[in-house]
């Protein structure tokens, strides 16, 4: 195995053990000791690729933050569809433990919460402006913190309604919002 693979594959199991240690307890409780006991390989070893698990989470969140940004630049879309939306919450489900874990962890409910916000700006950005800009600005922060709060309790719920029902419930709430906007009513239409 190549220098390249076995460090990953060291990263890999380093995170899986943290993953599955937050699902237990705070991340703030979990020592060096245990998530090198739950990977099975030694300190030295995490130190070789950690200064400490503030770093290892670290490295979890930017890899998340990476995939989902890349989930969502291969989605080939014009505004806000449901159809994006239901593939989009396929993909929070098919990373649910990671999300999950994350958003639901003491100390890390901010940063899980703050990757779903600046994915849902990038899906946001694409749908047109309502009227001036900072009363714009007003409406979206609405929505992303109403979808935001929905894709929370779906996830806490442990998806308990098909991705389809709930990108096609979310696409409304959104629309309805957008056509309830005086000025935008239609900007919409189109």
């Amino acid at each position: 195995m190549s220098d390249s693979r076995r460090k990953q594959m060291t990263r890999l199991l380093f995170k899986t053990a943290l993953i599955e240690l937050m699902q237990l307890k705070p991340f703030h409780k979990i020592t060096i000791k245990e998530i090198c006991e739950q990977a099975d390989l030694n300190r030295t070893t995490f130190y070789l690729h950690y200064n400490d698990q503030q770093q290892l989470l670290d490295d979890i969140i930017d890899e998340l933050k990476e995939k989902t940004a890349e989930f969502i630049s291969t989605c080939a879309y014009k505004g806000l569809e449901s159809k994006l939306l239901s593939e989009f919450l396929d993909f929070i489900k098919e990373n649910g433990v990671q999300f999950r874990t994350i958003i639901f962890n003491d100390t890390n409910g901010d940063v899980g919460a703050m990757i779903l916000t600046d994915t849902l700006n990038d899906v946001y950005d694409k749908w047109p402006v309502f009227g001036d800009s900072q009363k714009n600005e007003y409406v979206y922060t609405y929505m992303i913190d109403g979808v935001k709060s929905i894709l929370c309790k779906w996830i806490e719920h442990d998806f308990n309604m098909p991705s389809h029902d709930l990108a096609e419930l979310i696409y409304n709430l959104c629309f309805h919002t957008a056509q309830a906007y005086p000025q935008c009513q239609s900007d919409v239409s189109q």
